[in-house]
């Protein structure tokens, strides 16, 4: 073996084991919400406020409501088994955020005549 190739497997060879290499464990994270379910009534008080200005049509608040009315029973029912897990409240986030963007989106115009 030539002197430089020595050389070169020295630092592995003095290399700390792997297991000294592992980080330690990760310490868990407290949760920053309640577990409770979300706050819908924004996106109640934009269907409300959208109807009022005449943005939304009645048959399309009603389809908004129900829609909210599907996400608080989703929401209900998730909670009744001791609280949200982090995963269900992003659910509801997610739907109740998809719910809103229909109400923000631009108003539809009419055909052209």
């Amino acid at each position: 073996m030539r002197p430089t190739t020595a050389l070169l497997l020295l630092p592995l060879l003095l290399a700390e084991p792997a297991t000294a290499q592992r980080p330690g464990p990760i310490a868990p994270t407290l949760r920053t919400d309640s577990g409770a379910a979300p706050d819908l009534s924004t996106t109640r008080d934009s269907i409300a406020r959208e109807r009022r200005a005449g943005r939304l049509s009645r048959r399309d608040a009603r389809r908004a409501e129900a829609e909210v009315d599907v996400n608080a029973a989703i929401a209900a029912r998730y909670a009744s088994g001791g609280g949200l897990s982090d995963s269900a409240r992003a659910e509801i986030d997610n739907r109740d955020r998809a719910t809103r963007s229909l109400l923000d989106a631009p108003a539809r115009q009419p055909a052209p005549r």
